[in-house]
């Protein structure tokens, strides 16, 4: 799918979820609270300086729709506790940057990995190194054209790592 299409999909699931919350909790949203879920205010990372903190009053409206949405996250939750919408549509906020992504952690939800992630990661690189290990004690050919195999490897490695960051800043 396009991430435009799984953006726009993740954004009428959770807006539907807190309007409908907001109708079953007897307080349908205002209309500026609706403008304010279409429109998120964002704070660019940086701008917050602890040494010089600005007083900010309150937004009384976006506090209510982070109850309402937190309050419909949880009902989710306790009737569905295998549904993946909101799962979803928090990946794609975090994966597109999107305000939404705030909300949705004020509401209690954290990005999960899956619980051998780290172990995977480190077999996996050093995969290559038993490799290279394992062709340096089985070779014929000498010194030099191991350190050379062993060489182009690490080369890769590090292309890949450098590879990997820039296309996650992207």
């Amino acid at each position: 799918m396009d991430r435009n299409e799984d953006l726009d999909s993740a954004l009428s699931f959770v807006i539907g979820r807190i309007e409908e919350q907001g109708k079953l909790s007897g307080e349908p949203l205002s209309g500026e609270q609706r403008l304010l879920l279409d429109y998120l205010p964002s704070l660019a990372p940086g701008t917050w300086d602890p040494g010089n903190p600005e007083l900010v009053p309150r937004n009384i409206n976006l506090e209510q729709v982070c109850a309402l949405g937190k309050a419909a996250y949880q009902q989710d939750r306790q009737s569905n506790p295998g549904s993946l919408n909101w799962d979803f549509a928090f990946a794609v906020y975090t994966l597109n940057r999107h305000p939404m992504d705030g909300l949705l952690q004020s509401a209690g939800m954290k990005l999960r990995r899956p619980r051998w992630d780290g172990l995977r990661l480190i077999v996996t690189a050093l995969l290559p190194i038993a490799a290279v290990i394992l062709l340096v004690w089985n070779t014929d050919e000498g010194l030099l054209w191991s350190v050379g195999i062993g060489s182009e490897c690490v080369a890769i490695l590090l292309l890949m790592l450098f590879a990997s960051r820039r296309l996650e800043k992207q």
